[in-house]
This record gives structure tokens, sequence and C-alpha cells, in this order.
């Protein structure tokens, strides 16, 4: 089964969205700002209805259970008083929860409040959560935004893991760290609408 499918997806300003991410496959997508990366990602989540196309997540409409998204702020998803309880808000299991807490390095402040947190920690925590429901499809916005290169290799590397070992599919956005397998990366540009042609000028006599 197709983890994630898209299909002649129109929606802003991308047209023509054709897209397989099989269980287990990694993909980047890049773009300069306003390309349309994360509104793809809105698309893949089901958090954004295309005009046109169709949209399957394991062979069923995007929804929650089947797909889960890190936003590019963390702020939007950080529900919970802790960074415990945040991650095991929504996780598959307490052990999905721990090890996700684990393999990000955040299982140290698991304790602290959220509210206490440096930007950095915030995001990590927000990472740390998507990991534990183990959905068969991650959508991550730019995930390592403001963190330095050592830090965010690191970090990468313990997400593609968690994420591989339960088969699931990791589509991102931005740039991937420069360590590690060299998983493909999509232009999202590829996919804009032609823009509209220019009517010849006509002289006037």
């Amino acid at each position: 089964m197709t983890a994630l499918a898209m299909a002649a997806v129109e929606e802003g300003p991308l047209a023509g969205v054709d897209l397989e991410l099989a269980p287990g496959q990694i993909a980047w997508l890049r773009g300069p700002s306003g390309s349309g990366k994360t509104l793809l990602l809105y698309v893949a989540a089901g958090l954004r209805v295309p005009a046109a196309g169709s949209v399957t997540v394991n062979g069923s409409q995007p929804g929650p259970g089947r797909a889960a998204m890190l936003f590019q702020n963390p702020d939007y998803q950080l529900l919970a008083a802790t960074v415990g309880a945040d991650v095991r808000l929504n996780a598959a299991s307490p052990a999905a929860a721990a090890q996700a807490l684990e393999r990000t390095g955040s299982a140290a402040w698991a304790e602290t409040g959220v509210t206490a947190l440096s930007p950095g920690q915030r995001r990590i925590t927000a990472l740390a959560g998507v990991l534990a429901t183990e959905a068969p499809l991650l959508l991550l916005d730019t995930p390592f935004a403001g963190m330095a290169r050592g830090e965010a290799e690191r970090l990468w590397s313990a997400a593609r893991a968690f994420a591989l070992e339960r088969d699931a599919a990791v589509l991102a956005t931005g740039e991937p760290p420069r360590e590690g397998p060299a998983d493909p990366t999509l232009e999202v540009e590829l996919w804009h609408r032609e823009p509209p042609s220019e009517p010849p000028s006509s002289s006037i006599p």
C-alpha cells in the first residue's frame, strides 16, 4: 500500500502535483520561501482540501491517526503543561512516548514545564510528540530551523531511525542535514502553475 499518494492535485500556486511515497520512504521538499512547500504538507495532512485532484494516506482520506505534522511554529502543538505530558498526549502507547523522548534527547527535561523551554527545546519536544504518534506518514515543516548543524544532524539521525524502524514515510521541507543518507529532494516549483500569457500589445492609431 502507498503511504502517500497525490494525483493531479491543484491548490493555490500548486498544480499537477503527482507524488507517491512508499512506507519507509523519506523525501524532502525544496523551494524558495512562498513556493508552496508548507501548503503541500497541509494538503497531505488533510488540513487543506485541494481544489482538484486526489490525496490518500495508506489508501484512505488524510486525517487524524493517518498523518502527524510538525508545524513551523511548535507553539501551535504544545498543549500540555510538561514535556513528558505533551509527548504522551497523542502517543500511540506509553512505550512509544518514552522512546521518542529518549531518541530526541528530550527525556532529560521530561518533567520541565513547556513554558520554561528554549525555542530549540520547544521544537525538539514538538518533534518528539509527532514521532510518538507512530503515524504511517510524518510531515515535518522545516524541522531544524535555527539549529546548529551538529545538533540538526544528531536529531535527524535519531528521528530518521525512529521512523524507519516503524516503516513510516516522511515528507519534510527545507534542506536536509548534510551528514547521513542522501534522501531524495523534490523541487516544489516543478508543480507551479504557468503564469498567464501576456496578451499582445496593440498600438492605437
